[in-house]
């Protein structure tokens, strides 16, 4: 998992939304820096951090993380989409496997069970972030209809662990229906342009 340069400034402060979508080309390495930038917004040593990804080991996602951000977490959790289970021993990461990537089923599980160890430890000092990467690659593996059904439970548990997750979407994936359809889960949209970010809500 490589990191590199994002995709412009700094995410901008969304107040009060729980769930962002963050529109922005899947340009591989540009995508793993823009979770990471996602979940270290807060210092590290204050934040609860738990990653949804698509093809890559709990491993390299750490080894990621301590390249990009030099510090870890109060806490962590990888949910490993397309990943076999294999033997994971860390301190501070907690890593579920989901092999089959269109089982939403399964990672649905994983990903509310991790999420509500995370959000139940978090001391009064701490918040929880999450970063889903990718919401197109959900696509390529579910329908639209399937993938709405999911994220509409996913984003609800969120809210109700009085947390905040990032959302990945590559908007030229995608035709406007698609895009329309999703971007109503949403509290707030935030896309990438070459100027930075443009918060549209």
């Amino acid at each position: 998992m490589k990191t590199g340069a994002g995709a412009g400034d700094e995410i901008p402060d969304t107040p009060d939304a729980a769930n962002v979508l963050l529109l922005a080309p899947v340009d591989r390495e540009q995508s793993d820096t823009l979770c990471l930038d996602a979940l270290s917004r807060s210092p590290p040593a204050e934040t609860r951090v738990l990653a949804v990804t698509y093809g890559y080991s709990p491993a390299e996602f750490i080894e990621a993380w301590a390249d990009h951000v030099g510090e870890a977490p109060a806490a962590g959790g990888v949910v490993a989409v397309g990943e076999s289970e294999s033997e994971f021993a860390d301190g501070t990461w907690r890593a579920r496997f989901v092999k089959n990537p269109g089982d939403l089923t399964g990672i649905g599980i994983q990903l509310s069970e991790l999420l509500s160890d995370l959000a139940a430890g978090a001391g009064p000092n701490e918040e929880v972030v999450v970063c889903f990467d990718a919401v197109s690659s959900l696509l390529q593996y579910a329908d639209l209809q399937r993938s709405f059904r999911f994220l509409h439970v996913v984003t609800g548990r969120v809210r109700n662990a009085d947390s905040t997750c990032y959302y990945h979407l590559d908007p030229d994936a995608h035709d406007e229906q698609t895009m329309a359809t999703l971007d109503s889960l949403f509290d707030s949209t935030v896309e990438s342009n070459s100027d930075g970010w443009t918060v549209s809500r």
